[in-house]
């Protein structure tokens, strides 16, 4: 049996496994998230929220924008609602997932900027009294919404708002949502993040990881951990799929944020041993030494960021999608959700080894350097078929984000009975 007729049959028999499992259903969900429930890319908290949403009640925390956002605006975010941030109209609204159901999401008061002050008294002080503010808004929106019994406190990649509203909401349970190491996620991040999360990890019931590398490397700083892994919108990326093979269009694809994750040694390889292919990169441009290497090529194509909904336009006209990420401590840890997206498209797939890729060997391509992965490259291009692409969508569809909601509420019941007294 060939890898991909393989993989297909390993899905059916995973999913039969799980016929019996139920979704998590009439539970109060208060999910504390870091990043905003809107944007131009794809969230897995946003994404696993929207699921649950069907059968439960949620409270969707958005990340507390600051004064200086206020005063300076946040590149590749939304515009501060000032109205909102400041009290003067209803700090709540509602989103209908187009699965059903309804999600509250809670504009949090503004709070004071804290990530550069070094460590101390001050520091401690500052982070208390923006933890008390949003711990007002939250116990004021939970009253309101008849949330307050049986409640579950999902904290989504916010160690520093998980220490100051953990165990001071009356939740049941108590789960920490990790999608990345905090050191070199983010500078603002990880300055006071690691500790933060370090004494997070001791608080909370269980850590939710998305890698085995985040697994590797929680696992033991917590009392519980399990692995989630990403997933993709194949209703959405499978309209991205094009039947119609054509090795002569060589359109390489890169859709996801542009930054130093990037190899540039290996990009730029590619883009002086392939003058004849375009090299497309889909994505918000975060670093600018990073968009000033690409914009030297003449072959290279930068789109910005896109709307979700507009990334299977661009996937139609690949011909295959690379991971071309460097691989340290940070990258280890990443279980990228374009995989799946670019399979559901019906790609080739073609990555460096940044993480553990297990779960796709026989999948995808996994190149160690660079000529592995110009080699790799031009296989995929050229003996790509219609029917491998089908067989592509078809192990994508095996990966959706139903199907991982699903494994989180299995989790947070396998917590919740392990936590009640016999």
């Amino acid at each position: 049996m060939r890898p991909f007729q393989l993989q297909v049959v390993n899905n059916i028999v995973s999913l039969a496994k799980k016929e019996n499992t139920c979704m998590l259903q009439n539970r109060n969900i208060l999910c504390i998230s870091g990043t905003e429930w809107h944007g131009n890319y794809i969230k897995a908290v946003v994404e696993l929220m929207k699921v649950l949403s069907a059968g439960n009640k949620i409270l969707f925390v958005e990340n507390p924008y600051t004064y200086k956002d206020a005063l300076t605006g946040v590149k590749d975010k939304n515009k501060v609602d000032y109205m909102q941030a400041l009290g003067f109209k209803s700090r709540l609204s509602e989103i209908h997932p187009e699965g059903g159901g309804t999600v509250h999401i809670l504009t949090p008061p503004l709070v004071f900027p804290v990530s550069f002050l070094p460590a101390g008294k001050f520091f401690n002080a500052m982070l208390h009294y923006n933890g008390w503010l949003l711990r007002r808004s939250i116990r004021k929106a939970l009253k309101q919404l008849d949330m307050q019994q049986h409640l579950i406190n999902f904290v989504s990649f916010n160690p520093g708002m998980g220490v100051m509203t953990g165990r001071r909401l009356g939740e049941q349970t108590l789960i920490y949502h990790c999608y990345d190491e905090v050191k070199g996620a983010h500078p603002w991040l990880s300055k006071h993040g690691v500790k933060l999360e370090q004494v997070f990890m001791k608080m909370v019931d269980a850590v939710i990881v998305t890698s085995k590398g985040l697994f590797n490397s929680k696992c033991h700083e917590t009392k519980r951990c399990y692995t989630v892994h990403n997933a993709v919108k194949a209703s959405l990326f499978r309209q991205g799929f094009n039947p119609d093979v054509n090795p002569a269009t060589r359109n390489i694809g890169y859709v996801g944020s542009v930054d130093d994750r990037l190899d540039f040694d290996i990009l730029e390889y590619l883009f002086t041993k392939m003058p004849d292919a375009t090299f497309t990169f889909v994505g918000r441009i975060i670093s600018d030494k990073s968009e000033a290497i690409l914009k030297k090529y003449k072959n290279v194509k930068l789109e910005g960021a896109k709307a979700p909904e507009l990334l299977p336009a661009y996937s139609r006209q690949f011909s295959v999608g690379i991971i071309p990420f460097i691989k340290d401590d940070f990258t280890r840890g990443i279980y990228p959700m374009k995989i799946n997206e670019y399979l559901a498209a019906g790609l080739p797939v073609v990555s460096t080894d940044f993480s553990d890729l297990s779960d796709f060997e026989g999948i995808i391509k996994i190149a160690d350097n660079k000529d592995n992965f110009l080699s790799y490259l031009l296989e995929e291009i050229n003996t790509d078929t219609t029917a491998k692409r089908e067989s592509r969508l078809a192990i994508a569809e095996g990966n959706t984000w139903g199907r991982r909601a699903e494994e989180l509420s299995d989790v947070i019941e396998t917590v919740e009975r392990e936590l009640s007294p016999a």
